[in-house]
Protein backbone atom coordinates (compact mmCIF):
# COMPACT_ATOMS: atom_id res chain seq x y z
CA UNK A 1 0.00 0.00 0.00
CA UNK A 2 2.54 2.79 -1.33
CA UNK A 3 0.42 5.35 -3.14
CA UNK A 4 -2.96 5.06 -1.35
CA UNK A 5 -4.31 8.31 -1.07
CA UNK A 6 -7.60 6.85 0.64
CA UNK A 7 -9.71 9.39 2.51
CA UNK A 8 -9.62 9.21 6.00
CA UNK A 9 -10.96 10.00 9.26
CA UNK A 10 -9.00 12.24 11.45
CA UNK A 11 -8.95 13.28 14.98
CA UNK A 12 -6.40 15.78 15.52
CA UNK A 13 -5.59 18.27 18.19
CA UNK A 14 -5.74 22.24 17.45
CA UNK A 15 -3.37 24.31 20.02
CA UNK A 16 -4.01 28.17 20.74
CA UNK A 17 -1.50 29.13 18.26
CA UNK A 18 -3.45 27.21 15.37
CA UNK A 19 -0.78 24.39 14.60
CA UNK A 20 -2.94 21.00 13.60
CA UNK A 21 -1.23 17.49 15.09
CA UNK A 22 -2.73 14.76 13.82
CA UNK A 23 -3.48 11.74 16.65
CA UNK A 24 -5.23 8.65 15.20
CA UNK A 25 -6.94 7.99 11.83
CA UNK A 26 -9.16 5.24 10.08
CA UNK A 27 -9.74 4.30 6.70
CA UNK A 28 -11.79 1.58 5.20
CA UNK A 29 -10.49 -1.55 3.30
CA UNK A 30 -11.73 -2.65 0.19
CA UNK A 31 -13.53 -5.50 1.74
CA UNK A 32 -15.67 -3.07 4.03
CA UNK A 33 -13.58 -3.56 7.01
CA UNK A 34 -12.29 -0.61 9.28
CA UNK A 35 -8.55 0.19 10.19
CA UNK A 36 -7.44 2.39 12.84
CA UNK A 37 -3.78 3.71 13.09
CA UNK A 38 -2.30 5.62 16.28
CA UNK A 39 0.53 7.71 15.14
CA UNK A 40 3.59 7.82 17.53
CA UNK A 41 5.40 10.89 16.04
CA UNK A 42 4.96 13.79 13.62
CA UNK A 43 8.31 14.04 12.03
CA UNK A 44 7.93 17.22 10.14
CA UNK A 45 4.78 19.31 8.66
CA UNK A 46 5.22 21.53 5.78
CA UNK A 47 2.49 24.09 3.80
CA UNK A 48 1.52 23.06 0.10
CA UNK A 49 -0.32 26.07 -2.21
CA UNK A 50 -1.01 24.84 -5.64
CA UNK A 51 -2.99 26.37 -7.58
CA UNK A 52 -5.39 28.34 -5.17
CA UNK A 53 -5.57 25.30 -2.98
CA UNK A 54 -3.91 25.05 0.22
CA UNK A 55 -2.44 21.84 2.11
CA UNK A 56 -0.78 20.98 5.18
CA UNK A 57 1.44 17.42 4.61
CA UNK A 58 2.40 15.60 7.56
CA UNK A 59 5.02 13.19 7.90
CA UNK A 60 4.42 10.71 10.69
CA UNK A 61 5.62 7.58 12.79
CA UNK A 62 2.52 4.96 13.01
CA UNK A 63 1.85 1.61 14.40
CA UNK A 64 -0.12 -0.43 11.47
CA UNK A 65 -0.54 -4.26 11.66
CA UNK A 66 2.08 -4.25 14.29
CA UNK A 67 4.62 -2.58 12.06
CA UNK A 68 5.90 0.84 12.33
CA UNK A 69 5.84 2.26 8.80
CA UNK A 70 6.12 5.96 7.82
CA UNK A 71 2.74 7.34 7.03
CA UNK A 72 2.19 11.01 4.89
CA UNK A 73 -0.98 12.37 5.52
CA UNK A 74 -2.43 15.49 3.64
CA UNK A 75 -5.20 17.85 4.89
CA UNK A 76 -7.12 20.37 2.88
CA UNK A 77 -7.26 23.65 4.40
CA UNK A 78 -10.33 24.63 1.72
CA UNK A 79 -12.30 21.16 2.11
CA UNK A 80 -11.39 20.20 5.51
CA UNK A 81 -10.71 16.82 4.22
CA UNK A 82 -8.05 14.43 5.37
CA UNK A 83 -6.26 11.85 2.91
CA UNK A 84 -3.63 8.97 3.70
CA UNK A 85 -0.87 9.88 1.01
CA UNK A 86 1.33 7.09 1.24
CA UNK A 87 2.72 4.81 3.59
CA UNK A 88 6.49 3.45 3.43
CA UNK A 89 6.58 0.25 5.87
Amino acid sequence: MEGTNYPVEMISVCNAEGNLTPIRFRYELEDQSVRTVQIAEVISMRNISHVGSETMVFLCRASMEGESCLVELKYSIRTHRWKMFRTIC
